[in-house]
């Protein structure tokens, strides 16, 4: 093969491609290694999906849940994830799970250390202690306070810089990357922080299938880049069949409360104190945002409400937000819930919120009314609610009595729903909506070690590369919420560190690439080829 030395070339220690949590916290866990450190990050600013995110972070062992008295432990955190897990434990990937669990507390105080600020702890079903750090004002902090720390550690970013292949040499190491025209090398290591594949209608419908395919991501970035450059070079992708699929309003033209607030660490401490010794004020900012994109939860259906497209007409089995997601996607992606008067009242006073941030805040009908009144609608008959949402009269009539006989009856021919309620029959009638269908999360990641190395489907470490984040999920089920934040920051500190800590390589002379591996298909018999668990 021949030599690449003509292209442009930038040499460090670490090469880290991917700016969102994982990648950061990997560029400042090198940096503070001893190594000089350049990130890679294909769009205009650096966050990726943490910052898009909640911003929760579950963790064992922390100040937070000190001062709170909280008395937690590792093993009682592994074996609340066991439960959360269910008939998913057997595929857990058991050795990551205790490095999450013992390195999840150190790296709340670590991020707390340099800026970040948290709320909590707060109880999240079915953990039995409560472990939620919730991050404020909002996700944008994380980006902001790790971008600022990677500065102060003198760590290179690049933007606008898609990598398209890695770089080997030719003993068959993996010494760096080409993004353009450009070679950047890493003398210890390269870590492959891209985030998941949420984003490729390609592999959604390769690995999943392809109603999946039709559902919009959350993060329109997550693309796959890392898994595909991965396999390139015999890296294994390990269990690409699970979605996050779910309902989201579609966004408000009014200014989200919490997302517009400042990042500013000292800003963010201030908020701290304030909403400990006044949580309300917190919680009534946090039922803005949660009327702002969060859709109703399933128990609304489960006391009888429906969900309607745009026609005024069910199309799938409300028991299941994957059916829901993957119908409404097929179509129009635009669809209500309808419900009466009786739900209404339910679902006005806890313990029946229509939406929550578990421990933090809940919102009830009459916030949507308040925060979202463009989503929010009521008529005194069914007829002038299906004027209001813009459907047919006749239609959505036609499907309210047909499925108020579903209820008498407790059968539903057309969609099998099992949770029937007390239908759609008392006035006022109300219906939220549009909502849309979107993918939050698409797990399955590359296989690692307990280094964080990518090995091949012998298990032997490919030298020269990491992955950390969805990127390096490696089997963990990651099944609760606040867990991926977790692995996010818990695996790109250890990436950091071990690549900082790899030897560096004699030979730095790159050997031609093929190619931009990005444009080419990873099908499954791609995966076959290198990966004994896709079936």
């Amino acid at each position: 093969m021949s030599s690449t030395h003509t292209a442009p070339t930038t040499i460090s220690d670490v090469l880290v491609i991917g700016a969102g949590g994982s990648g950061l916290t990997a560029a400042i866990s090198a940096a503070t290694s001893g190594s000089t450190v350049t990130v890679l990050e294909k769009c205009e600013q650096v966050g990726g999906s943490t910052a898009m995110s909640v911003g929760s972070f579950t963790a064992a062992n922390t100040s937070y849940q000190y001062r709170a008295g909280v008395n937690d432990s590792i093993d009682l955190f592994i074996e609340d994830m066991k439960v959360a897990n269910g008939a998913d434990e057997e595929r857990e990937n058991k050795p990551l799970r205790r490095i999450l669990a013992e390195n999840a507390g150190p790296t709340v105080e670590w991020l707390s250390s340099i800026g970040v600020q948290f709320l909590g702890p707060t109880p999240e079903p079915p953990y039995e202690k409560p472990r939620m750090h919730n991050v404020i004002p909002n996700s944008r902090a994380y980006a902001t306070t790790l971008l600022a720390e990677c500065r102060k550690r003198g760590v290179k970013i690049a933007v606008n810089a898609r990598v398209e292949t890695l770089v080997k040499n030719a003993a068959g190491e993996i010494i760096g990357a080409r993004a353009g025209n450009r070679i950047f090398l890493g003398r210890r290591g390269v870590i492959l922080a891209t985030g998941d594949y949420s984003a490729s209608a390609e592999m959604k419908a390769e690995f999943v299938d392809e109603a999946a395919a039709k559902v919009s991501p959350v993060n329109p970035n997550n693309t796959g880049d890392g898994f595909k450059l991965g396999v390139d070079v015999g890296g294994v992708p390990t269990q690409m069949d699970r979605l996050y699929e779910g309902l989201r309003f579609f966004p408000s033209k009014r200014p989200d409360a919490i997302k517009a607030m400042p990042t500013h660490p000292l800003l963010s401490r201030g908020m701290r104190l304030v909403s400990e010794k006044i949580p309300k004020i917190m919680a009534f900012i946090a039922r803005g945002a949660l009327t702002s994109w969060v859709a109703p939860n399933n128990t609304m259906y489960r006391a009888g409400a429906i969900l309607v497209d745009d026609a005024g007409r069910r199309f799938a089995n409300e028991d299941s937000d994957k059916l829901l997601a993957r119908g409404i996607a097929a179509g129009s992606n635009r669809s209500f819930v309808v419900f009466d008067q009786t739900l209404a009242e339910k679902f006005s006073a806890w313990p029946n919120p229509v939406s929550t941030f578990p421990g933090v805040a809940y919102a009830y009908v009459k916030d949507y009314k308040t925060y979202r009144p463009d989503v929010y609608f009521q008529a005194d008959t069914i007829e002038e609610l299906a004027e209001k949402i813009g459907v047919a009269p006749s239609t959505l009539r036609g499907t309210v009595d047909q499925w108020n006989d579903n209820v008498r009856s407790e059968t539903d021919p057309e969609f099998g729903r099992e949770h029937f309620g007390s239908g759609v029959t008392r006035g006022p009638f109300y219906a939220l909506g549009p909502l849309g269908a979107f993918i939050t999360l698409a797990d399955g990641g590359l296989d690692v070690d307990t280094q964080l190395r990518v090995v091949d489907r012998q298990e032997q470490v490919i030298p020269g590369l990491w992955a950390a984040g969805s990127t390096g999920q490696g089997g963990l089920q990651l099944l609760n919420h606040g867990l991926h934040i977790g692995w996010a920051m818990v695996s790109g500190r250890i990436a950091g560190r071990h690549a900082a800590q790899s030897p560096v390589r004699s030979d730095l002379a790159a050997v031609a690439d093929a190619g931009s591996v990005l444009g080419r298909k990873l099908t499954r018999d791609v995966l076959k080829e290198t990966s004994p668990l896709v079936e």
